[in-house]
């Protein structure tokens, strides 16, 4: 495990988790693995209610709190997951409490949200990489997250965990997802459909699927893909058909080179494991973080996101950078396949454009950095994206500066509303914001979605620097805007 972060298992670990796994498409029946429940009792003493009229912070007032995700359903319900470490206990005790996975929900759009309610763990005293979603036809939460550290694992070992809630987030029952294949998992994404449920993750070069077809009771793992790339699942969707479709931001070698990323797409077929794979686009490898501050394997490497609107239009969201020379300043595109095409053949996916505005004002030269892009579809052609950049840099030497800058296209991207619009603000009661930004990104991911009062909801990690912890510690913050 990284040195520099061993209270993490997410991109540091991204070039040792390799496994020997027995070649080919192989499935096996699992049963629930020591289901447990968790009455909702929130992290003492978090508040009942929290107002979220601007930017605001939905985790710990002292964090350490990292890589947060967003869902929102159809009936105005909007869940912000986090993976909660050990912070700063001077403005609230709980803020130094142990490792933890969890939520917070929001009944009314995100403009008011209950307590944070900690996640079954059974009994892995280490968790992290969460990502959550809403089954739309059942109204079940889901969140899938990695468990690790149990004294008869190996160092490299993880475990894929999938939570479950049927009543708003109020109570959970935790499963283990994956089967015997995969011993050292990483990165799960989660997506679900009528008690249909899809855990895709890592090991090295292998690409897992696990299955549910009964709301999380029972788990099928299949090893979908064995491929030259190191994997790494990056978003989910589903479409009206219920087949499940996932972005993956694969590593050629140790993501170094001219073609370091390999962004492709998977879709697997309602109610079964069948997956297919379609390569949409590739990049350079991704700049180094800064000699001041140390961050893990590929912190700045390949990163998509998968998104469908309501005529069933697919986007595929990708880092790049400009020129595609390796390490050079990083840049968002945009890629897409009309409904009507087979978008299982790589031939049927076009590229657009360009999507971030870096150099809108600031980024002399365009040398700041955009990185994590995230996508959201809404009504035909219509989506929402964010990233990180760090155009108000001052200096640029990408260790301030840092905002999430939010953008939409009411022609599938062809056009934009309007250039990108700000959405992380200064907090004066967090160390790490300042007026022109944040001084570093706080985890390799964020999160977008949008609700049906027309609104984006939007998640992401401020910190200090990579390591955080309680002297330095993150925080997760949410903001919503209209679309």
């Amino acid at each position: 495990m990284d040195s520099t972060r061993a209270t993490q298992i997410s991109k540091p670990v991204r070039w040792w988790v390799a496994l020997a796994i027995a070649s080919g498409l192989m499935t096996l029946a699992l049963p629930s693995l020591s289901a447990t429940t968790l009455k909702s009792a929130p992290a003492t003493p978090t508040r009942a209610v929290l107002q979220a009229t601007t930017a605001t912070n939905v985790g710990f007032c002292g964090g350490d709190d990292w890589e947060p995700e967003v869902a929102a359903d159809h009936l105005g319900h909007v869940y912000v997951v986090l993976a909660h470490f050990p912070g700063d206990p001077s403005c609230d005790p709980a803020s130094g409490s142990q490792r933890e996975i969890y939520v917070r929900a929001s009944n009314d759009g995100g403009q008011t949200f209950g307590p944070l309610v900690a996640l079954p763990r059974l009994g892995y005293p280490s968790i992290v990489d969460c990502v959550i979603t809403v089954d739309e036809a059942t109204g079940d939460v889901y969140v899938s997250f990695l468990a690790y550290g149990k004294p008869d694992m190996k160092a490299a070992d993880a475990d894929v965990l999938v939570a479950k809630s049927s009543d708003l987030g109020v109570t959970w029952t935790t499963t283990k997802a994956n089967g015997p294949q995969c011993s050292a998992c990483d990165h799960p994404w989660i997506v679900a459909s009528d008690d249909q449920v899809y855990v895709t993750y890592a090991a090295g070069e292998d690409h897992f699927l696990s299955r549910s077809s009964d709301g999380g009771a029972t788990w099928h793992e299949s090893l979908v893909l064995e491929d030259t790339h190191v994997a790494f699942p990056e978003g989910g969707v589903v479409d009206a058909a219920g087949n499940a479709w996932f972005a993956w931001g694969d590593c050629f070698g140790s993501c170094t080179g001219k073609t370091a990323a390999i962004y492709q797409v998977s879709r697997t077929v309602a109610g079964t494991s069948d997956t297919v794979f379609a390569r949409v686009a590739d990049g350079p490898a991704g700049p180094h973080c800064p000699p001041a501050v140390s961050c893990g394997f590929a912190y700045w490497g390949p990163q998509d996101d998968i998104a469908i609107d309501a005529a069933g239009n697919l986007y595929l969201i990708w880092q790049d950078s400009f020129p595609r020379k390796p390490g050079r300043p990083p840049i968002a595109q945009l890629s897409s396949c009309d409904a009507e095409e087979d978008c299982t053949q790589s031939s049927r996916w076009e590229y657009v454009g360009r999507v971030d505005d870096k150099t809108a004002s600031g980024c002399a030269d365009g040398a700041c950095y955009a990185l994590y892009p995230r996508i959201e579809g809404g009504a035909e052609d219509e989506i929402s994206v964010i990233w990180m950049d760090d155009r108000l840099g001052d200096p640029l030497d990408h260790t301030n500066g840092w905002n999430v800058w939010y953008r939409t296209s009411l022609d599938g991207g062809t056009t934009w509303t309007g250039p990108s619009v700000r959405v992380s603000q200064f907090g004066a009661a967090r160390s790490e914001s300042h007026p022109n930004g944040f001084e570093f990104p706080y985890g390799d991911y964020q999160g977008i979605d949008l609700t049906p009062s027309g609104e984006s909801v939007m998640v992401w990690g401020e910190g200090h620097n990579y390591i955080g912890g309680p002297s330095n510690p993150g925080h997760v913050i949410f903001r919503s805007l209209p679309t």
